[in-house]
């Protein structure tokens, strides 16, 4: 609803992530309508875009420190053209304008990441940190894919990584690059939730 932009406001939020397993449920028509409500209320986005020639990042300041930043999602599946699907929906019309992952095979995620990060690179973050849609609702602890894939984000140089989707909290783990000994990576597998869908008896 438009009136829940006012209050994410009036709370104190700058930013919101816009890649999710719903991002898709009312086609391109709620992708769009969500980024042009979003930003018409004064908030930065990051996991979608308007055009393929936004880029899939962001950069904020925060205490004098540039951070970079990027949000992707997980795909429920492809179609036979590789196409992927959000929540079961109809495959993505534009799926460029999406940042989406398939944990059967996450290189594309991977190859994309790395651009990304010499793009902010170049642009002069000082840290970076993704966002990510990944994990199992109401398991209480990070599944098999997340391991694989923070490892592999770590090994990258990403910096932070904040997961949500599963609706509950999942551990914290601090990652060592295995291409860098000297690179550590902060995992919050899961942030749990600060609203709604804490409903699962396994809780």
């Amino acid at each position: 609803p438009d009136p829940f932009l006012d209050s994410v406001v009036d709370a104190g939020y700058d930013m919101l992530l816009t890649a999710n397993n719903h991002s898709y449920d009312t086609l391109m028509t709620g992708i769009t309508r969500t980024l042009e409500q979003v930003r018409g209320a004064g908030l930065g986005t990051i996991g979608t875009r308007l055009s393929e020639d936004e880029p899939r990042w962001s950069m904020v300041e925060v205490n004098g420190i540039k951070i970079g930043m990027l949000c992707y999602t997980y795909s429920s599946g492809l179609n036979d053209a590789g196409i992927p699907r959000l929540n079961g929906n109809s495959p993505v019309e534009n799926e460029q304008l999406v940042n989406w992952f398939y944990n059967r095979n996450p290189q594309k995620m991977y190859d994309e990441v790395e651009v990304i990060l010499r793009e902010m690179e170049d642009a002069g973050a000082e840290i970076n940190m993704m966002f990510i849609h990944w994990g199992n609702e109401y398991e209480l602890t990070e599944n098999n894919f997340q391991n694989q894939q923070a490892q592999a984000l770590c090994d990258l140089g990403i910096d932070v990584i904040v997961g949500g989707h599963p609706h509950v909290v999942q551990p914290v783990e601090v990652l060592t690059s295995t291409t860098d000994p000297e690179h550590n990576t902060i995992c919050i597998y899961s942030l749990g939730n600060a609203v709604s869908n804490q409903r699962s008896g396994k809780i």
